[in-house]
């Protein structure tokens, strides 16, 4: 039998929520279970925290983190789960953003404490004050997952939808189980292929992966006239026509819509990624290139016709194949033929929308939202034209309620918060802004309610200057 995937589940300052989701997939889990072995899971399975801290380091295949390192003890246990485990998936919008609980950056630790164990109305010590035994302590701010260990996987939402879970974890359960027996890596495709030694796309000039993919594969789209893609990924053993595919790329200065299509499609195969935009893979070197693009390094390499920049990529370790990754990579990386989807909740709406302008801007509780027209018509604060798609809309399409926007910004989008407010700007251009601020109430808690931990705003921090400067 396979061996089955270790998995640990970490729970942080968080009400579960995210867990509980995962937990309503109810029979769904049922052909997933057996895959795992679940060594960690507070909620679930009573194994200690001690027993974590004695598995070897990067033992666990995946583990999974949710909620907000709100006290240090969060923060030690981010960074147990990071050194335990070879995967790290930050779930949920806490993990992603820091979530509602990262409003507290607005304000002081000391403002918080003081208002949580001095101040609160409930309380009735005569000498309250913070508690200080068996408790791990309070960090200054909240953190992001993200800014105290790398994480590889991103599932946002308030919670996360059971489906997204669920379709994460099968994600990830392919990228280590077991390839297809035919698979073949010691081999390629051009050793099967009836072009090999006449009528060689290459040879053409056209873009064809075979020389870099493993054989094994039945179908052999060369032999039927059509381009190898790369389906059967890297092979340990290039063809001596690796070369050949590695200069064409390289002699590309500008990529035109057919080229374009080609890169990525190989890429797409070729490393096996997700193509599911309700979850961020860090891993999957297509997103990334369309969520983070400045978090690639860029090296110079050396080709036949002089020097060449390309992306600093090595998901294979064979050079020749990691450095034609890297060009193609390079290639897209700000060209307009690459395609990524960055769809919104408006994307997934089925409310009527015109021109999305508001009449008047109005509270939440002020009358009762029709039901069939654009939230932001009527004049609620609908965040759905600047959060990413993935949930559904299920709270517009049924709830009748706004989007929050718990499932974090589109690709492309830095500050959630700033680019909504950049839009309700254009939106209410005929409005005097003084009587939209008086609906706007707490600007901050509504536009960056799930992102401002992650926002430009960040954390409040004083400067303290030494006496004398």
């Amino acid at each position: 039998m396979p061996e089955k995937v270790k998995v640990a589940f970490m729970q942080l300052s968080s009400c579960w929520g995210c867990y509980q989701s995962l937990l309503n997939a109810h029979l769904e889990l049922l052909p997933i279970l057996p895959e795992l072995e679940i060594v960690y899971w507070p909620a679930v399975v009573d194994y200690k925290l001690d027993s974590l801290k004695e598995r070897d380091d990067g033992e666990i295949v995946v583990g999974f983190i949710e909620g907000v390192a709100r006290t240090k003890e969060d923060t030690e246990h981010v960074k147990l789960i990071r050194k335990k485990c070879k995967i790290v998936v930050a779930l949920g919008a806490c993990a992603c953003y820091g979530s509602v609980k990262g409003l507290a950056n607005l304000y002081d630790i000391e403002e918080l404490v003081n208002r949580k164990f001095i101040e609160a109305e409930s309380i009735t010590d005569k000498k309250p004050a913070e508690p200080t035994e068996n408790v791990p302590g309070f960090e200054d701010y909240i953190i992001n997952v993200k800014d105290i260990v790398d994480v590889d996987v991103f599932i946002p939402g308030c919670p996360p939808r059971t489906e997204n879970i669920i379709a994460a974890i099968y994600y990830l359960l392919t990228l280590v189980g077991e390839v297809p027996e035919s698979v073949n890596k010691d081999g390629c495709v051009c050793d099967s292929c009836d072009l090999f030694e006449e009528g060689c796309f290459l040879d053409k000039g056209e873009l064809c992966y075979g020389p870099i993919t493993a054989a094994g594969c039945d179908l052999l789209c060369p032999n039927n006239n059509d381009y190898c893609y790369g389906c059967f990924r890297p092979t340990s053993n290039p063809s001596k026509k690796a070369k050949q595919l590695k200069s064409l790329i390289e002699n590309i200065d500008l990529l035109n819509e057919k080229n374009a299509a080609s890169l990525q499609h190989f890429l797409d195969l070729y490393l096996g990624v997700s193509n599911i935009t309700n979850f961020y893979f860090r891993g999957d070197l297509l997103q990334r290139l369309a969520y983070e693009p400045e978090s690639f390094k860029i090296k110079e390499i050396e080709t036949d016709n002089g020097s060449k920049l390309v992306l600093d990529v090595s998901p294979t370790g064979n050079n020749i194949i990691d450095e034609i990754i890297g060009v193609a990579l390079f290639l897209l990386k700000d060209d307009p033929n690459f395609k990524f989807s960055s769809k919104t909740v408006c994307s997934h709406c089925n409310r009527d929308v015109v021109d999305k302008v508001p009449v008047a801007l109005k509270r939440d509780y002020e009358g009762l939202p029709n039901q069939e027209k654009c939230f932001l018509e009527q004049g609620y604060i609908c965040l759905g034209p600047v959060t990413q798609a993935g949930c559904g809309a299920i709270c517009p399409n049924k709830a009748n309620a706004p989007c929050l926007g718990c499932y974090g910004p589109p690709v492309g989008v830095k500050d959630q918060g700033a680019k909504f407010i950049s839009t309700l700007g254009s939106l209410t251009a005929d409005q005097d802004p003084e009587e939209v601020m008086k609906i706007i109430k707490d600007p901050a808690g509504l536009f960056n309610r799930f992102t401002l931990a992650d926002s430009s705003i960040g954390h409040k921090y004083h400067d303290k200057f030494k006496e004398g400067e």
